[in-house]
């Protein structure tokens, strides 16, 4: 299986030097430049060995908490200017390691990335299994996290509302009837009184898109079956 790392940061000249070493070894480094590719990148691939984010400032720390609901591969975070309060918030919001970025730190980068590394696949005695990731646009949903992103900000989604919304994701363009989706995601028969429920859910839902500014897509009703979820072209 090939060996790879995923970098967030804009194209830097150093790079060329440290994607060569990391090949001497077998593994391959792909960069992204925005947190719309990271996502893209880890709901497709799953094998990533470690995330590696470039940042001047607080201001990936977005990035740093999508990222970090999409894989459970270490994340290292490398910063110009070394701050003890951002490496707090930086481990908080999901980082392993926080380490100084210059040229003169190559060695020590080099050294944690290969620890971090060591510890995800040879000390790891769980075995991991590939998170299930809905995309669809800019809605991203980590199944086994329980964890819903719009536009990279976490919305919060209580149980029936996630599990309604995971349920139509899953399959664009497919009519599900209220039958269906009560059975699906209450477990029990349909109720007709049950209907309101339903409504009131779905309203639910699909207001928190539209809060979210979620212009990918939508739920549409379609009068006199049920709903069905539809991602337009972006």
């Amino acid at each position: 299986m090939e060996r790879k790392i995923l970098i967030l940061c804009q194209e830097r000249p150093q790079l060329s030097d440290l994607r060569r070493e990391w090949q001497k070894d077998g593994i391959f480094a792909r960069i992204v430049s925005g947190v719309g590719e990271v996502a893209c990148e880890l709901s497709r691939n799953t094998d990533y060995l470690l995330v590696i984010i470039f940042s001047d400032g607080q201001e990936y720390l977005t990035s740093l908490k999508l990222t970090r609901g999409l894989t459970n591969a270490p994340i290292m975070v490398l910063n110009r200017q070394y701050d003890s309060a951002e490496k707090i918030a930086a481990i908080k919001a999901g980082a392993d390691e926080y380490i100084k970025w210059s040229d003169s730190y190559v060695e020590e980068i080099f050294a944690s990335s290969y620890a971090l590394i060591r510890r995800y696949t040879e000390l790891n005695q769980v075995d991991q299994k590939p998170f299930i990731i809905i995309s669809k646009g800019t809605l991203l949903i980590n199944v086994d996290y329980h964890k819903v992103f719009i536009n990279s900000q976490e919305m919060e989604f209580p149980r029936y509302e996630f599990n309604l919304l995971c349920l139509l994701a899953s399959s664009p363009e497919r009519v599900f009837t209220n039958e269906q989706l009560y059975r699906e995601v209450w477990g029990d028969d349909y109720l007709r009184d049950a209907d309101n429920g339903l409504h009131s859910c779905l309203n639910r839902i699909r207001r928190k898109l539209e809060e979210a500014d979620c212009t990918s897509c939508r739920i549409e009703n379609v009068r006199g079956v049920g709903y069905r979820f539809i991602q337009d072209d972006t």
